[in-house]
């Protein structure tokens, strides 16, 4: 029923760590594709080791001559064409699911309307580092987006390449790679942008199927992904109504933050001889605004514990998302000073 595809580069250490768990699932029919993607180190042998003891497992690579298309975009696309199931499960190799039911979390959401299964990933949050925390929420708060988005009936914007689902035949009518062949990242995030229609899209929040990645080893690595970002939202589609979406509400966390104060001083400015009235109204405006921020973080930790998250940023929740604008600002000024062959593979 599932053919699980995993690309890999130079990646022998997480495929020997995390492919039991993908390979134990409590599952009758599903396959694991791994894709090698020109690797020189020893993810050839630990791929062979692990077929010895599963037959379920098995391995290709991509071509060396391949030119004018990413290797990954290749990969994909070998992996996916080379399955026997219906239906495409895609995760990374520094991936695995939290429990041995993440397959059977995932049929329970098929639907015959439906092409695509868009599950929850986020990092380890055994890290205590300060940026793996930032980027804990960082990805939360886009999964939460992401679902908010779809769940109103528009199409995917933010899914996450580590835990997703689609049918084989969706990806072999389609064209999707065609107009972005050579990016270097956002593979999958553009493939579901590219095929979601805003109805034949299904959500997966079960916290069964929720998939864990290995944190990031530095914070300029998470830097760089965001910088990237910023290129693959160059190529989505459908994403104006997104985008105003995410700015009201950090436009909205600006307000609550600094709204009484701005009030107070308008009110002291207009009605100076009235400073007791205004101070009064300054003072019931601070208290609506930490009964929204409390409310607003309740939500927050609802949902992130639905999801299956450990760490549920009640208290940091809300000052980090004061931050995300400038995480994105940084972002968005350091692409524009990269080069654009950067985003893109190096032609020989």
């Amino acid at each position: 029923m599932f053919s699980i595809i995993i690309t890999a580069h130079n990646q022998a250490p997480e495929l020997r760590k995390h492919l039991p768990a993908i390979l134990d699932q409590f599952f009758d029919d599903f396959e694991v594709i791994v894709v090698d993607i020109a690797s020189v180190d020893e993810t050839k042998d630990v791929l062979e080791n692990l077929e010895r003891n599963y037959l379920n497992l098995r391995h290709t690579h991509t071509p060396s001559s391949a030119r004018d298309i990413s290797l990954e975009r290749l990969a994909l696309n070998i992996g996916i064409r080379s399955a026997k199931y219906d239906w495409i499960v895609i995760t990374h190799p520094d991936c695995h699911p939290t429990t041995p039911y993440w397959l059977q979390a995932l049929a329970t959401h098929i639907r015959e309307d439906h092409d695509i299964l868009l599950g929850a990933a986020k990092y380890d949050e055994d890290s205590t580092e300060c940026y793996c925390q930032k980027a804990s929420f960082f990805r939360l708060w886009h999964t939460l987006a992401n679902i908010h988005h779809i769940l109103g009936g528009h199409v995917a914007v933010r899914a996450d390449g580590c835990n997703m689902a689609l049918r084989r035949d969706l990806f072999l009518r389609s064209d999707c790679f065609s107009e972005h062949l050579n990016l270097l990242t956002g593979t999958e995030e553009l493939l579901i942008n590219q095929l979601s229609n805003g109805r034949n899209t299904s959500l997966v929040r079960d916290p069964r199927a929720l998939v864990v990645q290995d944190h990031l080893p530095s914070e300029r690595l998470w830097k760089k992904r965001r910088v990237f970002y910023v290129e693959t939202r160059r190529h989505q589609r459908h994403t104006s109504l997104f985008r105003v979406k995410q700015n009201s509400i950090l436009l909205l966390a600006w307000i609550l933050l600094l709204g009484p104060s701005l009030l107070l001083l308008l009110l002291l400015h207009l009605h100076p001889e009235q400073q007791s009235i205004c101070f009064a109204v300054s003072a019931l405006a601070e208290l609506l605004a930490i009964i929204i921020i409390i409310n607003r973080q309740m939500t927050l930790r609802k949902q992130a514990r639905h999801l299956g998250y450990q760490r549920t940023f009640v208290l940091s929740g809300y000052f980090l998302t004061l931050l995300i604008p400038f995480w994105n600002l940084s972002a968005w000024l350091t692409y524009l000073k990269s080069p654009k062959s950067e985003f893109r593979k190096k032609f020989v």
